[in-house]
């Protein structure tokens, strides 16, 4: 990977993938102890518990059965149902985003476990593992343009929109600004590097593709870590698990 050349190796890349998971999933885990505490009806004990959340919602999630929480999945947290009745250009945004992101999240996993049997040559699968690093190269240009798009149009609805530019905050504003400064850097180290996607050889500046990479990787890296749990962007998991215990509905 060409960031390695500028010091950031494959086993300093690994590290900080562990400490960025750790410190996600316990933010995970603290937001949801964080819910279970307006939890009421229990003893005192369990109120505070983790385990007791899980329980309560699961618990209101199916109460009406298997179907109605099924139909509200597909309906209100895939589909967004509720923000296309509100606003069109404000559900395609949504939509480019939340599944430009968590495709390319899961890709990044993905890839970084294919980048580990090839490297450590495990099971003696490191051709194979060439050949399938290689076969997620249109998935990622294809699920990037899509983030893309959905973080362009939200960066100048801020801008063009005199109504959304005055309710944006300067928190708003980093959190939107991050998202695209972390994907329009992403593409500009595969631009750089040749045979792009739809550009092809066209920006092709190879010198800074490493410095482009080395960003794109420390910024998403920090955005997944720091922001994701501990900022609104939690309404990523909060969101649909609100919408999901409720069964739809408004």
């Amino acid at each position: 990977m060409a960031f390695y050349t500028l010091g950031l190796t494959f086993e300093l890349v690994i590290l900080l993938t562990v400490i960025v998971l750790g410190m996600w999933v316990y933010g995970i885990y603290f937001n949801v102890k964080k819910w279970g505490i307006g939890s009421t009806g229990y003893h005192d004990q369990l109120r505070y518990s983790f385990w007791l959340f899980i329980a309560t919602w699961l618990h209101e999630a199916f109460k009406d059965g298997v179907l109605v929480f099924l139909r509200t999945a597909v309906l209100d947290v895939l589909l967004l149902r509720r923000t296309l009745a509100r606003s069109p250009i404000r559900w395609g945004m949504h939509m480019a985003i939340f599944y430009g992101f968590l495709t390319l999240a899961a890709l990044s996993g993905l890839g970084l476990m294919i980048d580990i049997v090839e490297h450590f040559n495990i099971l003696g699968l490191a051709e194979p593992a060439e050949m399938a690093k290689e076969a997620l190269g249109l998935p990622f240009d294809v699920f990037g343009y899509l983030l893309l798009i959905g973080a362009t149009i939200a960066v100048g609805r801020r801008v063009l929109l005199k109504f959304v530019r005055d309710n944006t905050t300067a928190y708003d504003a980093f959190l939107i600004g991050g998202v695209f400064l972390i994907t329009i850097t992403g593409f500009y180290a595969e631009w750089m590097r040749g045979n792009a996607f739809l550009v092809g050889n066209a920006l092709t500046y190879s010198i800074y593709a490493p410095h482009f990479a080395l960003i794109h990787t420390l910024l998403a890296l920090g955005l997944f870590c720091f922001a994701l749990p501990w900022s609104k962007y939690i309404h990523v998991i909060a969101t649909p698990l609100t919408l999901l215990a409720n069964r739809g509905g408004e």
